[in-house]
């Protein structure tokens, strides 16, 4: 908000902002005219005020594409089957000791997708990232089908039916003077090994998984850090969902891309659901988190604040535990935390 007021007061003042974003509801609340480009050529030049999302939409993937928003037809998790997923008292600290997760519990079964909701800050990183074994923790336990993990390393969680899309794809998702065919092999060097002495079998082995995911340019033998983000974060999402892991680690998985790639990982992360992984969803994206998650649980200061019930709760009850201002929410889940004044959010 506070972006969108600095570009209207330049405006005011009489400079031209040229906004590059493929958040369609930025689009529509700060510009007043919409060049849509594709493949590298301008398709449509539009008045924002004459126009539509779902014009500017078609636009851009050239077909009609709307995220299902509704999360209408999901068959709901076996509350009886065991936990796939256990976290128990986890806490994780940050530089000089001050806890990032504060002993942080929780459950996801097989067929669910659990969603994490917070202002960014608030420990969702940390515990993502002690789940997938790149954080130690203080405390705690972490179970996968029932096996302790705690002093595993990464090779041996993915081994163990992990996978994860991580928050920064640059820091954690890629190795970025790797080619693209040689990303989407992290992690599998073992199971393709003769691959990399047979470089026109790593780019046909690519090929079908670029087309699958829209990659563009299509290009397995292009270095990853020559691709625009949206492109890299596809490449990241197509290697990791199409692991067939037990578990998915899902930070911002639609960070950065396109709604025509939106409607593509959220139609996969609920395939993956019907096929019986568990997800757990971290964005910072509510209308997100309410389209795929069965169950949500709001972060606030290191904490769970509450467990919620997306099919009864509003986005703006959500975001009075998001920033701990409670009072008027619906009941917290219960051995939720209390608020703590003393700390920053």
């Amino acid at each position: 908000l506070q972006l969108f007021t600095i570009l209207r007061e330049l405006k005011a003042a009489g400079a031209a902002v040229v906004l590059i974003t493929h958040q369609l509801d930025e689009v529509m609340r700060v510009s007043d005219r919409v060049t849509v480009m594709r493949h590298g050529r301008v398709v449509a030049r539009l008045e924002t005020g004459a126009t539509t999302p779902a014009v500017i939409a078609r636009a851009m993937v050239g077909h009609d594409v709307v995220p299902d928003a509704t999360n209408a037809g999901r068959a709901a998790p076996d509350a009886g089957a065991a936990p796939v997923l256990q976290v128990e008292g986890l806490t994780v600290e940050r530089r000089g000791g001050v806890p990032a997760v504060d002993g942080v519990s929780l459950a996801l079964r097989p067929g669910e997708i659990l969603g994490i909701a917070g202002v960014e800050g608030n420990g969702q990183t940390e515990l993502v990232e002690t789940i997938a074994g790149l954080r130690p923790a203080r405390r705690g336990r972490v179970r996968l089908g029932g096996v302790d993990i705690d002093r595993a390393g990464v090779r041996a969680r993915f081994a163990a039916g992990l996978a994860h899309v991580p928050e920064d794809r640059h820091r954690r998702g890629l190795v970025l003077d790797l080619t693209v065919a040689e990303n989407l092999l992290l992690g599998r060097e073992s199971e393709v090994a003769a691959l990399a002495f047979w470089p026109g079998r790593l780019a046909a082995r690519a090929a079908p998984v670029l087309e699958r995911h829209d990659v563009r340019p299509a290009l397995p033998e292009a270095a990853a850090r020559t691709l625009s983000g949206g492109t890299q974060q596809k490449v990241v999402v197509a290697r990791e969902l199409g692991r067939r892991a037990r578990v998915i680690l899902a930070a911002h998985p639609t960070r950065g891309v396109d709604v025509g790639a939106v409607a593509r990982i959220w139609q996969d992360l609920r395939a993956a659901r019907a096929a019986g992984a568990a997800v757990l969803l971290v964005s910072a994206d509510l209308a997100e988190l309410f389209a795929l998650a069965d169950r949500l649980l709001v972060m606030y200061r290191g904490c769970v604040a509450a467990e919620l019930d997306p099919r009864v709760v509003t986005p703006e009850e959500v975001g009075l535990y998001m920033t701990g201002a409670t009072a008027g929410a619906p009941p917290a889940a219960p051995g939720a935390p209390p608020d703590r004044p003393e700390a920053s959010p």
